[in-house]
């Protein structure tokens, strides 16, 4: 009767501490500043375009796309008083065309919002990025492992970041040669077997050989695929961007992967603020959030087929559809897709998933590096 007692006891205890528990929501989560973010650099290459987004920091917990920052006065300026404006074209997205940055020169970001708030970055030199030596992979571990090779012979660079598109080719089960229009069964018009379907790195991926003889990186490992993912299923192409960092910016992109990509535990790099090298000369507290650079970037681009990788077994996100065979006055009532004809009074129907790849996040339009 005792140890009953204590036992009822002790879940009192336990349910009287769990319900003076409130969560803690600190300001920074529940009223979060709204600071300027600023993405792009100046592409020091000839005949490029220079893009910059300027958008707004928002709660985590906000789903919205962030506040594109419009309107706003952006110029790039060299030491030497040169001075070259942006034109906004889609919503918080400026661009500067036909002006090559000059190797010597430095340059620095100024932008003017239109509550006057002034932003400065640091006057930074440009960078030329050398070029990349190959994009390799492997079947390793049940899958595919890509990675980056690159070096510069003059031992001049030491720091890199890369960035990668993918794109894949996939097909549905079945191609449809009817479907339903206008309450009638009409040849179709459109083929919707075949798509394509592209991403791009998540991840900030960066490396230094500040501390190795040469200037080369080996296999720097960019993405894994797995075996079983429908993107080795027909055909795959990945398209690498590589860019040379200042020992500043590699600074600042590799703390700011460790603040975002490796939380997770105690033992991890806690959150902290990192804002890059622009600053707001009108307030202080004014934060922005953001690298900006000069320099150019390398290019290069690789296909995989599923030739190429035979002893995986690539899934095709079809495995459950089915065919069933149906009347032409069923279909009119249910209508399911519709494969081809059975006979003069039936035909073999499925769902629109098996036989419209666009359900699947595709697009019908065939690249043009295809």
């Amino acid at each position: 009767m005792k140890n009953t007692s204590i036992k009822i006891l002790s879940w009192l205890l336990i349910l009287l501490v769990g319900g003076c528990v409130d969560p803690y929501r600190p300001p920074e989560i529940t009223s979060p500043g709204s600071y300027l973010v600023v993405n792009g650099f100046f592409n020091s290459a000839p005949g490029t375009t220079s893009t910059f987004q300027l958008s707004r920091t928002q709660a985590l917990t906000d789903t919205k796309a962030p506040t594109a920052e419009t309107k706003a006065q952006v110029t790039i300026e060299s030491q030497s008083k040169a001075t070259y404006p942006l034109t906004e074209g889609t919503a918080g997205t400026y661009a500067l065309s036909g002006v090559t940055a000059r190797q010597g020169e430095t340059y620095r970001l100024h932008i003017k919002t239109t509550k006057g708030v002034d932003y400065y970055s640091d006057y930074v030199p440009v960078i030329q990025t050398p070029p990349i030596d190959s994009v390799s992979w492997r079947v390793e571990n049940g899958g595919v492992q890509l990675s980056v090779n690159a070096h510069d012979s003059q031992n001049n660079t030491r720091y890199y970041r890369w960035e990668f598109d993918e794109t894949w080719e996939y097909l549905t089960p079945y191609s449809s040669v009817f479907e339903i229009l206008n309450d009638r069964i009409v040849e179709r018009s459109l083929r919707v077997n075949q798509c394509w379907r592209s991403g791009s790195s998540t991840n900030i991926m960066t490396t230094s050989t500040n501390r190795l003889s040469q200037d080369v990186v080996s296999q720097f490992p960019l993405l894994f695929i797995e075996g079983s993912s429908y993107k080795l299923g027909v055909r795959y192409s990945m398209l690498v961007r590589q860019f040379a960092l200042s020992q500043a910016g590699f600074e600042y992109y590799d703390q700011l992967a460790k603040i975002t990509q490796n939380i997770g535990s105690i033992f991890d790099p806690q959150p902290s603020q990192i804002t890059g090298n622009i600053r707001s000369t009108t307030n202080a507290s004014e934060l922005a959030l953001g690298f900006f650079r000069v320099g150019s970037v390398e290019t290069k681009r690789i296909f995989i087929v599923r030739t190429q990788v035979p002893t995986l077994r690539p899934a095709t996100g079809y495995e459950n559809c089915r065919v069933d065979t149906l009347g032409a006055s069923d279909i009119l009532k249910d209508k399911p897709a519709i494969i081809s004809m059975f006979d003069r009074t039936r035909y073999f129907t499925t769902t629109d998933y098996c036989v419209d790849c666009r359900l699947q996040g595709g697009i019908l339009t065939r690249p043009d590096f295809w």
